[in-house]
């Protein structure tokens, strides 16, 4: 399945499929992650957050909290986890524009062991309910990809680097 062309997209997936947004997210989940380690998040992993994030199918299907391993989660929801190497393959360009972005404005920064957000992403006042929820999401994906090898969560979401 193709993405559709931006003109036919409708209002809520043009905002959520936008490389700002993308890379506010991706600054909540390396943030959660390099704080739940103590290290920057492995570049592979990057990859994996949108897809878990922006769906609100996926996302509504996430745990609550990071006591549920992201295996676990897979194993629990089999129709998103048959889902996501299409979704995964789909935001891919999403998700290099992205990061792209968030290393220009300096939210990301590379370092030899991986992706760093030197600080605390910050939400503008006027966010709605959704975008606080893919954050919380991001967050949550972020703790997951802290903890499992890059290789070991490609594998359990049934998709190759």
């Amino acid at each position: 399945m193709t993405t559709p062309a931006p003109l036919h997209r409708s209002a809520e997936t043009q905002a959520l499929l936008n490389p700002a947004f993308g890379a506010y997210l991706l600054a909540h989940s390396i943030f959660a992650a390099q704080s739940k380690r103590g290290q920057p998040l492995p570049w592979p992993s990057a990859f994996l957050v949108l897809p878990l994030v922006l769906p609100a199918k996926a996302r509504n299907s996430l745990p609550g909290n990071s006591r549920v391993s992201l295996m676990a989660w897979a194993d629990a929801n089999p129709l998103q986890h048959a889902a996501f190497a299409e979704r995964a393959m789909s935001l891919t360009s999403l998700t290099r524009m992205s990061l792209r972005m968030a290393l220009r404005h300096q939210v990301v920064e590379v370092t030899t062991l991986g992706l760093r957000c030197p600080q605390k992403p910050k939400a503008a006042p006027g966010f709605g309910q959704e975008v606080t929820e893919c954050a919380r999401a991001a967050a949550l994906v972020g703790r997951w990809l802290a903890v499992t090898d890059p290789h070991r969560a490609y594998t359990a979401l049934g998709v190759r680097p």
